[in-house]
Formats: C-alpha cells, structure tokens, sequence
C-alpha cells in the first residue's frame, strides 16, 4: 500500500514537470498570446483537479497505513490544488482581462497572485520529491 502512494507521488511529479517545462513554454512558443491565454485557462483547472484526485488519494494511502508525516505533505499539496483551481485561478483571470482591458493597476495584482499560484505549485511539487527521495533513500 505504501507503494502506491509513492507512485502517486511520483505521478504528481511527472505531471508537473511536464507542464512546467513543456507543456506552458510549447503553447507560448507556438500560439500568439490571445490563444495560448484561451488554451491554458482551458488546461490549468483540469490539471489541478487532477492533481487534487491523486493527493486525495494519497491522503487516503497515507492515512489507512498510517504514515502522519506523509499523510500531512498530501493533504497541503491538496489543499494548494484547490485554492489554486476555486481562489487563485479565477481570480488570475479576472485581473488579467481587466489589465488586458487597459485596468493598469490590475497588473500588480495580477502578477502577485500568479507569483502565490507558482509558489504553491513549486511547493507541491518540492513536498512530492521529498516524499518519494524519503522512501527510496
């Protein structure tokens, strides 16, 4: 049982570095910036719904077989994932498109909320690796 959420772990990690290094760069490099806006808003909640299944999941691992420590990473990483889909994401949106809108003042909130969505994302992702490195090492 503890395998398996390791491997959870380890599917959040591979998750997240793909879109991080692929997924994002690739849809900026190949859509103008209209597209690729419409493509991510389309994208990033369903990969933090995604991402809060497996943690969800992992809790439950984590807690039948009683690991506290790891059943704690698990549930925070859950907990990034749905203030970043329900809080942080539409409200990235919203302040975008009134910059967008010739709002300049929606700029700074716009870039201090994306800057506390990549750092919780950063954080889910760091909590995962360490879990997995813990296990294997």
């Amino acid at each position: 049982m503890l395998e398996f959420g390791i491997f959870l772990h380890s599917l959040i990690i591979g998750f997240m570095i793909f879109f991080m290094s692929v997924v994002t760069p690739s849809v900026f490099s190949i859509l103008n910036e209209d597209e690729a806006g419409k493509l991510l808003r389309v994208i990033f909640p369903r990969m933090f719904i995604y991402g809060l299944i497996i943690t969800i999941l992992s809790c439950a691992v984590f807690f039948v077989i009683s690991i506290i420590d790891f059943l704690i990473i698990s549930l925070v990483s859950a907990a990034f994932f749905l203030i970043n889909l329900i809080y942080l994401t539409p409200r990235i949106n919203i302040y975008r498109d009134k910059f967008k809108g010739g709002i300049v003042e929606a700029e700074k909130k716009f870039k201090m909320l994306h800057f506390f969505s990549v750092v919780l994302f950063i954080s889910q992702l760091f909590g995962s690796i360490f879990i997995v490195f813990v296990y294997f090492y």
